[in-house]
């Protein structure tokens, strides 16, 4: 019978492990903090409606998780089309509904899986267009703002806060 190894353990002083872990945070937390804050300065000044449950939701995707799929730019983006090219019609043809706003959050999600667009707020975002019946004003007044000022603030912090890289990949 061999002798038994000791397994290898390594010494982190826990100072340093907290800050290994503080940074990362505080940089999740000042861009959905930053994210979030200039969505109801926006909707609060101009009227429009950018202050909305799934561009939170994106913003906080995109600040915890930044080098994950559903974060990239390439993603959101696409999934947001995806949910407006899918719920505006189906809100033409058949109204606000409950029946139909889920059918728009099924069929965004089918669009999402073809077009490897994983960002699921787009989906929220489908139910949402279809059950409130917003019209395709929605696109200009709330979708590209919301869209620009999300992804903006993560590639705004992210070149001034090293611990927080966004993109990892466009793509």
């Amino acid at each position: 019978m061999g002798s038994r190894e000791e397994p290898l353990r390594i010494s982190v002083p826990y100072r340093a492990l907290g800050q290994v872990r503080m940074a990362p945070a505080l940089g999740a937390g000042t861009v959905l903090l930053t994210a979030v804050l200039l969505l109801a300065l926006v909707t609060r000044t101009t009227g429009l409606g950018v202050f909305a449950l799934p561009f939170v939701a994106s913003a906080a995707v995109v600040a915890m998780a930044p080098t994950a799929p559903p974060a990239r730019p390439a993603a959101v983006v696409p999934a947001y089309a995806a949910a407006a090219g899918v719920a505006l019609p189906v809100a033409a043809l058949a109204g606000p509904s409950m029946y139909a706003a889920a059918g728009a959050a099924a069929l965004t999600l089918v669009l999402m899986v073809l077009l490897g667009a994983p960002h699921v707020p787009a989906v929220v975002a489908a139910a949402a267009i279809e059950l409130n019946d917003v019209g395709p004003a929605y696109v200009l007044t709330a979708l590209l703002p919301a869209l620009v000022i999300v992804v903006g603030t993560a590639l705004l912090v992210a070149r001034v806060l090293p611990a927080y890289s966004y993109p990892a990949s466009w793509r």
